[in-house]
């Protein structure tokens, strides 16, 4: 059983870090260089960093194989990376560089045989599968990361279909809080929970630290967001932040 964790998300576009509201890319903001954000993070003791790429697969790029080799040489703690995982022999350099696990997105829609593969070449425990939802209609259905916009499936249609693959964690994230500092989805959490058996790493909407002990109470094994620790208040300045030691010590047993 996977520990409870608070996990940092850093989005890069262009290789430097930028905070972005709703997959809105007219929200765009410059947060800073991504090695200076991962030794602020080192000193935080922070237990794990998620790395979004969000402008590789939307523009066809390849992966700046040597900055992730330089973040992984500062990180002193697990990372994940995603965005342009194209094939196996991305995902093994990535994993061969120090990075614990990797995030697939946009191939479980175009080459769900890359999953299925990279489970069996990486191990599942190093797949993390993520799928963005938005809520239309008081339905969730999953979003389009690359064409910003809901697919014609609903989240009740997809999560029986995720269990053809075997991978580690799923990553959920709230399309419509993203960024927002307005709360978190419970009514997401729930539906996802007792529909998968797979740990859950929630994103959307987290706004202060008082929401964690509930997140992690509904079976969340993880909280990510790429806004709380960029940001200690909504639209306010760029200031990295973590929990300190005493303060996770409080979810510890949830």
């Amino acid at each position: 059983m996977l520990l409870k964790r608070i996990i940092p998300v850093l989005i890069m576009k262009n290789d430097e870090l930028i905070h972005r509201s709703n997959f809105d890319d007219t929200t765009d903001r410059y947060v800073g260089d991504p090695i200076n954000a991962i030794n602020i993070f080192n000193q935080f003791l922070v237990d794990e960093v998620i790395i979004l790429d969000i402008e590789n697969s939307k523009s066809n790029k390849n992966i700046n194989f040597q900055l992730l080799k330089d973040i992984a040489g500062e990180a002193f703690f697990p990372l994940t990376y995603g965005g342009g995982i194209k094939n196996i022999n991305d995902a093994e350099k990535i994993i061969s560089l120090g990075y614990e696990k990797i995030s697939i997105n946009n191939s479980l829609f175009t080459n769900e045989n890359l999953i299925k593969d990279l489970s069996n070449r990486v191990g599942a425990q190093s797949v993390v599968l993520s799928i963005d939802i938005s809520k239309k209609n008081n339905e969730y259905f999953v979003y389009n990361y690359l064409e910003n916009f809901p697919r014609k499936i609903s989240l009740d249609q997809y999560l029986p279909y995720l269990n053809n693959f075997k991978f580690g964690e799923l990553m959920v994230t709230s399309v419509d809080l993203d960024g927002s500092m307005s709360g978190c989805d419970i009514e997401l959490i729930n539906q996802i929970e007792k529909n998968i058996n797979i740990p859950i790493i929630y994103k959307g909407g987290l706004s202060k630290l008082d929401e964690i002990p509930t997140l992690f109470k509904k079976g969340v094994s993880a909280i990510a967001s790429s806004t709380f620790f960029i940001m200690k208040k909504k639209n306010g300045g760029i200031v990295l932040n973590y929990p300190s030691t005493n303060e996770k010590s409080k979810y510890e047993d949830l």
